[in-house]
Parts: C-alpha cells; structure tokens; sequence
C-alpha cells in the first residue's frame, strides 16, 4: 500500500508539473502584470513553507530544520519574490545568495529528513516540491534575456530583506511604509480569493468593507 501511494503521489506530481508549470503558469506569466505575479509568488511560498512546517510537526523531518525552512524561505524566496521582476547578474552577491541557499536547504533536508533510507522515494518527492519547484517558478516569470523589460517602471525595491527590516524597526518612516505595503498586499490578496473563490465574497466584505469597490465588476485591486 505505502508503495501504491508513493506511485500515485510521483503521478500526480509530473501532471502537476506538466500541466501547471510547464503549460499553464507560463500562459498567466505572459498576460499579467508583475505585482500580480509577484502576489500569487507570495501565496505559493506561503503555501509551502506550510507544507513544510507541517512535516516538522508531524516529525517528518527533525525539528532543527524548523530554522532552516524560515532562513532559506524568508531570507532567499521571500526577498527574491520582493524583488520581483528585477534580474539579476549571475556573478552578484543576490544570485550568489540564493544558490547558497538552495544549497543549504537541500543538504537540510539530506540530513534531517528521518529513516532516509527506508523512504528515499518520499524524500526525493518532498526535495522535488519544497526545493526546487518554487525556484523553477520564480525563475520561468523573470523576464530574463527580454532587455526591453530591464528599463519598465515597477514598484519592486532592490534592497534585501534583511537591511529593509532593519530599516523598519530602526526608522519610523520607513516602519509605516512597510505597514502600508502589507496592507495593500493583504487586500490585493483578499481580492484574489475571492476572484478565484466567488463564494468567499460575503466574509471578505465582512472582514473588510472597504473591498466593495475593488470587488466591483471593472474594480481594480491597488
């Protein structure tokens, strides 16, 4: 049974992958603008680091790992995803940074993930989804070798996420501007459900009745 479900779990990934990386994510890529796709980013990492806070609980992996999966989530695919749509030099200390820690995860989860070898098949699944999988998406939205796109105006800031969190706890100023951006991307992600999810419109509306307009039909997310 275990063998079945391994099985049925490595199909449902390739028809995942093929379907939704491959066919579908790069169509949503090409006709959305970048703070949208810098949003559903936020929501897939989400979802993910979840995912994987769940396998520490249900002690999957040892508890250690718990450090690990918010450095290389927070620190590497959140400050990534921030930055987005920027590109960056191969030879720069972000890209540097990030394949550190890719890295880092992968030799994580090598070494805390438990009974290795009685479930090496689930071990490489779970390597696949939680350490690859994001990046490849990320990687697939960058407008990377489109030189036109390098001079677009965009509202991302090139500046990592650990210099602007030191920012906003050392300056009021910059402590209220990172307050409204989290504010306006809790709406933009509100908004998105609710789209994706029409029968969630009466709690978000509850939640937040200033969402009316935006929920609107021709409405807009800011």
């Amino acid at each position: 049974m275990p063998a079945v479900a391994l099985v049925v779990a490595y199909v449902l990934f390739i028809i995942i992958f093929a379907v939704g990386v491959c066919w579908l994510w790069p169509d949503f890529v090409d006709c959305t603008d970048p703070p949208q796709i810098r949003l559903v980013l936020h929501i897939i990492l989400a979802l993910d680091t979840l995912a994987e806070v769940s396998f520490c609980c249900l002690d999957i992996v040892k508890p250690w790992m718990m450090i690990l999966i918010v450095l290389c989530n927070g620190w590497g695919l959140l400050d990534a995803f921030l930055r987005f749509p920027i590109v960056h030099d191969l030879d720069s200390l972000f890209t540097l940074k990030q394949v550190l820690l890719v890295t880092l995860k992968l030799s994580g989860y090598a070494l805390g993930f438990r009974n290795i070898g009685k479930h090496v098949g689930w071990f490489v699944l779970i390597v696949l989804c939680c350490v690859f999988l994001v990046p490849i998406l990320w990687l697939t939205a960058l407008p990377i070798g489109d030189v036109s796109s390098y001079h677009q105006k965009h509202n991302a800031v090139d500046v990592d996420i650990a210099v602007r969190l030191w920012r906003a706890c050392s300056h009021a100023p910059e402590r209220a501007a990172a307050a409204a951006r989290c504010r306006s991307m809790g709406r933009q992600t509100l908004v998105l459900l609710v789209k994706a999810c029409p029968c969630l419109k009466g709690p978000v509306l509850r939640c937040d009745p200033s969402l009316v307009r935006m929920l609107a039909p021709g409405g807009r997310a800011v």
